[in-house]
C-alpha cells in the first residue's frame, strides 16, 4: 500500500497467489512488496465504486501478480491486531460452531465465518447492523459496564468513569480500530465525561462537539452513512438515559429478602435494554429508509427481543476467550454459557418473517420530519411526565423483594436449583461423551467435496476428509455432532486433493484430534505443504497405512484398509493412491472409496467377497472414470451414496454411472448430498436407516 498525493492506492493479492502460503498470509506491519497493474476502478451494477474508494482516500486498485513480505514495522499499533487473532483462536476453541462464529463478529469484528445463511437471516430480519460493530455496540458496552461499575464502585469516584472509558477503547483497539468504532468510542468517551461531571442533560451538544471535531480533521466523513448512523445511534441511546429509572442497590435495607441484590438488576436490565434498542431502531430507521431504498419491517421488534442478549453474548464472548488464553478446558466451561444467548439470537433471526418495505419514496423530507416528529416527542415525554410509572415499578419491585422467605420455604427451591444443575451437567455429559448402541454414519454435505463422520456405538468420532473449503467441515460438524463437542477420535485423510482435504486443516486447528491416519502422501499433491504445516502446527501423531491394516474402532466396529497397496502405486491418476476402507459392524458393512478410479477398481474387484458392503460411498462423486459395472457388481450395495455439489463444473454425477446404479439397486436407494444434504445411516448390526437434511 502506498501514499501519493493525499490519495491510497489499494493492492491486494489473488486467491491462487494467498492460498500457497501457510496461514496467517500476512500480519498487521508487514512491509510487503508488490508487483502488477495499478487501475482505477470502474463502477459497476448501478454502484458508484470509485466515489465509495475516493471517500476513503483510496484512488487505485491492483490485482497483485506477486507479493513477498519484506520486512515488519507497525510500531505499537501492532500489539492489538496479534491480541485480536489470539482472542479469535481461543474463541473458535471455547465456543462451539456457528456461535463462536457470532461470538467473533459481535467482539472482534470478524465476520469472515458466519455462515452465509446467518448472514442472510440478520439481513432479512433488518438487523444486520448487530453484526457491524458500530455505536449500538459501543453504546450497549457504555451502559452495560457503567452499570457494572457503579455496582461496584458506587456512582462516585475516579474507578466508576474509568472502568467503562477503559473497556471502550480496548474495545476499539482489539476490534481493529476501523473508523465507526472510533467515532463510537469518541462519542462514548464524551458521553461519560458529560456523566462525570455531573451534566448527562447536555449530551447532545456534546455529541455534536465530538461529530464537530471529527468533520474539521476528516470533512468528508459526514457524506459517510456510517457516520450518520453511529451518530444517530449513540444520540438516540443517550437521549433515554433521563428515563431509564436509576434503581440503586437498596437490597441491603432492613426488611429486604437475601435474594433481592440479584433480583433488582434482573428486574432493571431488561428495561434498560427495551429502552435503548427502541431508541437506537427509531434514531436510525430514516437513514435506513433513505440510503437503502428498503427496510425490513421486522428490524425494530427484532431488535428489540435481540438487544437484551447483546450484553451477555459480548461479555461471556471476551471472558470465554480471555481465560480461554490460559486454559482452553476453563474456557469451554464459559463457553457453555454463552451457547445460550448466541443460540437465542441465531434462532430469533432464522424464525423472524423476512418481510422488506419498499422505500423508493423516501427523501431529505423524511428524514426532517421524522427527527421533528422524534423531537416533539422527547418534550412531551420527559421524565417528569412518566414520574408515576417510574414510581409504581419501582413501589413493585420493592415491595417484591421485602417479603422475607421463610426457611421451610427457601430450602426446596435451593435443593430444587442445585438438583437441575446437577441433572443438566450430568446429561450434558452423557450427551456429549458417550454413543447410543448404534453405529452412525453421517455422510456430510460439503458442496464438490467428501467428508464423513463416524460415530460408534460407545461414542468414538471418526472424520473421514474433510471437504473442499476451509471451514467446510467445521460447520457440518457443528450440525453432527453435540453442541460443545470440540473433539475427534481420529481423523482419516484420504488423498491430499483440495476437495477432500482443505477443510481437515481448519478441523486440526480447532479441534482436539486423537490421531491422524493416512494412505500415501505424495508431497506433489496441492494440500501437501499446508497439510504438513497444520499436523505440525497442532503436534498430531500420523499413522500412515496400507491395505492389510484394519482399525479397531471399538463396540466390534472394524475398518479394514483395501487401498493403496503396499510399495506399490495404482498407477496413472494420484486418485487411485487413495484410501479405502471397507467398515463392518455386525452384518452391515460400508465401503468408502475416496476417489479411486477404474483401474484401482478392477484390483479391489478381484477380492470378490473382500468388498462386497450394504453401503457403497460412490468413488469419484460418480465421475464416469470410475464406477465400472463391474465393480458396483463386485460390491453388491443395497444403498449407494455421492457426494457431490449441485450444479459443479465437472459434470457430476455422470449420467451413466446413475444409469448402472438404478440397474443394480434402483432409483430410491440412491442418496445424493446435492440434493438431499447431510445423509445418516443408523445402524444396529442387524437393520439399516436412513435419514436426511431434505
Amino acid at each position: 500500500m502506498r501514499r501519493k498525493a493525499d490519495s491510497w492506492y489499494y493492492a491486494r493479492p489473488s486467491d491462487d497467489l494467498v492460498a500457497r502460503r501457510s496461514p496467517p498470509y500476512f500480519d498487521y506491519g508487514d512491509l510487503v512488496t508488490v508487483s502488477g497493474t495499478l487501475r482505477r476502478p470502474e463502477p459497476f451494477g448501478g454502484f458508484d465504486y470509485p466515489a465509495y474508494l475516493a471517500a476513503q482516500g483510496i484512488a487505485g486498485i491492483m490485482s497483485a501478480d506477486s507479493a513477498e513480505v519484506a520486512g515488519e514495522s507497525g510500531g505499537w499499533r501492532k500489539w492489538p491486531y496479534s491480541l485480536r487473532g489470539r482472542l479469535s483462536e481461543s474463541i473458535e476453541d471455547t465456543i462451539p460452531y456457528p456461535q463462536s462464529a457470532l461470538g467473533q463478529a459481535l467482539l472482534l469484528g470478524l465476520r469472515g465465518d458466519l455462515p452465509p445463511e446467518m448472514v442472510q437471516d440478520f439481513r432479512g430480519t433488518g438487523t444486520p447492523h448487530l453484526l457491524a460493530i458500530s455505536g449500538l455496540h459501543v453504546g450497549v458496552l457504555v451502559v452495560m459496564f457503567l452499570a457494572a461499575s457503579a455496582w461496584l464502585f458506587g456512582r462516585r469516584g475516579f474507578y466508576f468513569l474509568a472502568v467503562p472509558l477503559i473497556a471502550v477503547w480496548a474495545y476499539a483497539l482489539v476490534s481493529g480500530m476501523p473508523p465507526s468504532v472510533v467515532r463510537a468510542a469518541v462519542m462514548g468517551s464524551v458521553y461519560l465525561v458529560a456523566v462525570g461531571i455531573g451534566r448527562p442533560g447536555s449530551i447532545l451538544p456534546a455529541l455534536a462537539l465530538s461529530a464537530g471535531l471529527m468533520t474539521v480533521i476528516s470533512p468528508e466523513i459526514v457524506q459517510r452513512v456510517s457516520f450518520q448512523l453511529s451518530f444517530a445511534a449513540m444520540a438516540g441511546i443517550a437521549l433515554t438515559q433521563p428515563f431509564i429509572p436509576r434503581w440503586s442497590p437498596e437490597s441491603t435495607a432492613p426488611g429486604r429478602s437475601w435474594w433481592a441484590p440479584l433480583a433488582l438488576p434482573m428486574v432493571r436490565a431488561p428495561l434498560m435494554m427495551l429502552i435503548i434498542s427502541w431508541s437506537a431502531m427509531l434514531a436510525t430507521w430514516p437513514l435506513l429508509a433513505f440510503n437503502f431504498r428498503e427496510v425490513a419491517l421486522p428490524g425494530i421488534i427484532v431488535t428489540v427481543l435481540a438487544l437484551p442478549a447483546m450484553p451477555f453474548i459480548m461479555a461471556g464472548t471476551l471472558a470465554a476467550a480471555a481465560v480461554g488464553l490460559v486454559s482452553t478446558t476453563l474456557g469451554q466451561f464459559i463457553g457453555w454459557m454463552v451457547w445460550a444467548p448466541t443460540s437465542y439470537l441465531i434462532e430469533l433471526v432464522k424464525i423472524a418473517p423476512k418481510w422488506t418495505l419498499q422505500t423508493d419514496w423516501a427523501g431529505n423530507w423524511l428524514v426532517a420530519v421524522w427527527y421533528l416528529a422524534l423531537g416533539a416527542s422527547l418534550l412531551l415525554l420527559k421524565p417528569g411526565r412518566l414520574g408515576w410509572l417510574w414510581s409504581r415499578v419501582k413501589d413493585q419491585a420493592g415491595e417484591l423483594t421485602r417479603r422475607p422467605m421463610e426457611p421451610a420455604k427457601t430450602l426446596p427451591i435451593i435443593t430444587g436449583a442445585v438438583f437441575m444443575t446437577a441433572a443438566a451437567i450430568a446429561l450434558w455429559w452423557q450427551v456429549g461423551t458417550g454413543g447410543d448402541g448404534d453405529l452412525h454414519v453421517y455422510f456430510l454435505d460439503v458442496g464438490q467435496g467428501d467428508s464423513a463422520l463416524i460415530v460408534t456405538p460407545e461414542g468414538r468420532q471418526v472424520l473421514v476428509d474433510g471437504g473442499p473449503a476451509p471451514d467446510s467441515a467445521i460447520r457440518a460438524l457443528s450440525e453432527a455432532m453435540p453442541e460443545g463437542d470440540r473433539s475427534l477420535d481420529l481423523v482419516v485423510v484420504t488423498h491430499l486433493d483440495a476437495d477432500h482435504s482443505r477443510g481437515l486443516i481448519d478441523v486440526l486447528d480447532q479441534y482436539e484430534v486423537g490421531a491422524i491416519v493416512a494412505g500415501t502422501e505424495s508431497s506433489t499433491a496441492s494440500m501437501y505443504a499446508q497439510w504438513q504445516a497444520g499436523v505440525e502446527r497442532n503436534k498430531v501423531d500420523v499413522v500412515s497405512v496400507h491395505q492389510g491394516y484394519a482399525l479397531d474402532l471399538g463396540s466390534r466396529v472394524v475398518a479394514e484398509v483395501l487401498n493403496p497397496r503396499s510399495g506399490i502405486s495404482g498407477g496413472g491418476s494420484a486418485n487411485n493412491d487413495a484410501l479405502v476402507l471397507r467398515m463392518t459392524y455386525g452384518s452391515v458393512s460400508f465401503l468408502l472409496t475416496a476417489d479411486i478410479e477404474a483401474q484401482t477398481e478392477s484390483l479391489l474387484a478381484l477380492m470378490g467377497a473382500g468388498i462386497e458392503s450394504t453401503v457403497l460411498k460412490v468413488a469419484y462423486h460418480g465421475s464416469k472414470a470410475s464406477s465400472t459395472a463391474g465393480f458396483i457388481d463386485a460390491v453388491g450395495p443395497a444403498v449407494a451414496l455421492i457426494s457431490v455439489g449441485g450444479d459443479n463444473s465437472f459434470g457430476h454425477p455422470n449420467d451413466e454411472v446413475i444409469g448402472r446404479l438404478m440397474r443394480q439397486i434402483g432409483g430410491e436407494n440412491i442418496y445424493r448430498t446435492d440434493r438431499h444434504g447431510d445423509v445418516e445411516f443408523v445402524t444396529d448390526g442387524v437393520e439399516l436407516w436412513v435419514e436426511t437434511q431434505r
